[in-house]
C-alpha cells in the first residue's frame, strides 16, 4: 500500500491541485465554513422537474466553498440586516471597486415582465463582467458550469453575497420559496447584458475564462503540457537564499522551475502579446476593455532613466503590496518580479519583451532589473495611475485579508487534504 502512497504524491507532482478538488467535492461532512450556512453548493441531476426545485443528485453530490474559488466564484457571508452601514461590505466594494449599487427584488408581483424577464434569467448565458449579488432577503439558485460542462447548484440566502465571474456560462432562478431581493453591484455603470451560448464562445471574456480556470483542470489530465508560447516572453522559477547581487537569476541547484498555470494558482495572470505593435494590437485593446484598464504609462527603469534611480530601485524591491493589481507589459528590455508562493517560498517571475502580467491586489510581492540592467514597461490601471505600495507586514489591510482567503487559504485546505488522504492510503496497508 505505499505503493498507492507514492502513486498520490506522483499525481500531484504531475497534476497540481486540480486533482484534490475532486476528491474534495465528494465529501459531503467537512469543517464548517461559516458562510456555509447562507451559500451552498451541489452537483445538479438531469431531471426536467420544476426549476425552482433543489434538484439534488442520488446520492447528493455537495460542492465546496473552496472548489467554487477555484471556478473563480467568490462567496461571503455579510449581516443583511445592516447592509447600509456595514463596514465589510463597504472594504469589499473598495477593494474591488464596485462603485454603483442598487436592488432589485424577483418575485411575481415585483418585477415587471416576470414571465420574460425569468425566462431570460434561466437561459444559460455569460458575461462580459463580473455578476455581483447580496441576497438581503428570500433566497435563490444560481448555477454555474463546472470545468466538465456540469452544472453545479449554488444556492443563496439571506446575508450570502457571490461574485460570478466574467466569462462563466451561468443562470438564475428563484427556489420554492419564489422570493428574493437583492444588491446589485458594478465595477461601473450598472449594465446587465446576457451573451447566450453558443454564440458567446467567441467573445474575449469567455476565452480568457477558459484560459485562466479551464487550463487548471486540463493540465490534471496531462503530466506533461505542450510547449506554452507564453514560456517564450515568461518565465518563473524558485529562488536561492543567496545574498548575491539581486540582478543575477538565483536558480536553486537542481533548477526548479514555476509553470504559468502555478503562477496562476497564486492569482499572477500572463499573456504573451506583440511588443512591436503594442500601438495596434488588437489583442492589448481587448484585454484592456474586458479588464478595465482605462489608463496607460510607460516606465524606464534604468540609471540613465529614471530620476531618483537609487531610491527606487531600493523602493521597488522592499516587500510589498497593492490594495489594486499591478499590470506591467514588457515592451523592450526585461526584469525580474518576484512574488511569494503559499509557503513564503519566493518565486522569480522573468518577464521579456512581449511578456504582460498581472500581479494580484493583496500579493507579496517585489521588482528589480536583470543583468540587462533596462526594462521599459506599460502601465496599466483601472482609473487613475496610483502606485502606492504597503511593506510587509500589512496582512490587517483588506486586500490582503482577500488574497490570502481566495488563494492562500484554498490551496492549504487542499495540502491538509492531501496529507489526510496519504496518511489513509499508508494506514491501510500496515
Amino acid at each position: 500500500m505505499v505503493s498507492i502512497a507514492k502513486i498520490f504524491i506522483s499525481l500531484v507532482f504531475f497534476f497540481g491541485m486540480g486533482v484534490i478538488c475532486h476528491v474534495y467535492e465528494e465529501e459531503e461532512h467537512h469543517t464548517k465554513d461559516p458562510r456555509e450556512e447562507v451559500i451552498e453548493a451541489w452537483y445538479m441531476d438531469d431531471s426536467d422537474d420544476d426549476q425552482r426545485l433543489p434538484h439534488y443528485r442520488e446520492p447528493k453530490k455537495f460542492v465546496s466553498l473552496v472548489k467554487l474559488a477555484e471556478l473563480g466564484v467568490l462567496s461571503w457571508r455579510l449581516d443583511a440586516n445592516k447592509y447600509e452601514n456595514d463596514e465589510e461590505l463597504n472594504k469589499i466594494r473598495e477593494t474591488r471597486s464596485y462603485l454603483y449599487m442598487d436592488s432589485i427584488e424577483v418575485c411575481p408581483e415585483k418585477l415587471s415582465n416576470y414571465e420574460d424577464m425569468i425566462k431570460k434569467f434561466f437561459e444559460e448565458h455569460l458575461h462580459i463582467d463580473e455578476e455581483v449579488r447580496y441576497c438581503l432577503e428570500g433566497s435563490g439558485y444560481f448555477d454555474v458550469r463546472d470545468y466538465n460542462d456540469v452544472w453545479i447548484r449554488i444556492w443563496v440566502k439571506k446575508g450570502g453575497l457571490i461574485v460570478v465571474p466574467a466569462g462563466i456560462y451561468h443562470r438564475f432562478t428563484l427556489d420554492s420559496s419564489n422570493y428574493i431581493k437583492a444588491i446589485r453591484l458594478f465595477a461601473g455603470d450598472p449594465v446587465w447584458t446576457a451573451y447566450y451560448r453558443p454564440y458567446a464562445d467567441n467573445l474575449p471574456a469567455r476565452k480568457q475564462y477558459v484560459e485562466i480556470f479551464g487550463l487548471r483542470e486540463n493540465t490534471a489530465h496531462h503530466a506533461i503540457n505542450d510547449n506554452d508560447p507564453r514560456e517564450d516572453v515568461i518565465q518563473a522559477w524558485y529562488m536561492d537564499d543567496s545574498d548575491e547581487d539581486q540582478r543575477l537569476p538565483h536558480h536553486r541547484e537542481p533548477k526548479e522551475f514555476v509553470s504559468l498555470d502555478k503562477l496562476a494558482e497564486l492569482g499572477v495572470l500572463s499573456w504573451r502579446l506583440d511588443a512591436d505593435n503594442y500601438e495596434t494590437d488588437e489583442e492589448l485593446k481587448k484585454i484592456r476593455e474586458d479588464r478595465g484598464y482605462s489608463y496607460i504609462d510607460f516606465c524606464e527603469v534604468c540609471p540613465e532613466k529614471l530620476p531618483n534611480y537609487e531610491e527606487k530601485i531600493k523602493t521597488f524591491f522592499e516587500e510589498h503590496l497593492h490594495t489594486d493589481e499591478e499590470i506591467r507589459y514588457a515592451v523592450a528590455g526585461s526584469g525580474y518580479f518576484d512574488v511569494r508562493d503559499v509557503n513564503e517560498s519566493w518565486i522569480r517571475v522573468w518577464v521579456k519583451k512581449g511578456g504582460m502580467i498581472v500581479l494580484p491586489a493583496g500579493i507579496y510581492h517585489r521588482f528589480t532589473l536583470d543583468s540587462s540592467n533596462y526594462i521599459k514597461a506599460m502601465r496599466l490601471f483601472v482609473g487613475d495611475p496610483i502606485w502606492t505600495p504597503y511593506n510587509r507586514p500589512h496582512d490587517h489591510l483588506p486586500a490582503r485579508q482577500e488574497y490570502v482567503e481566495t488563494f492562500v487559504h484554498m490551496q492549504m485546505t487542499l495540502v491538509m487534504l492531501l496529507m489526510l488522504l496519504l496518511k489513509s492510503a499508508i494506514g491501510e496497508g500496515t
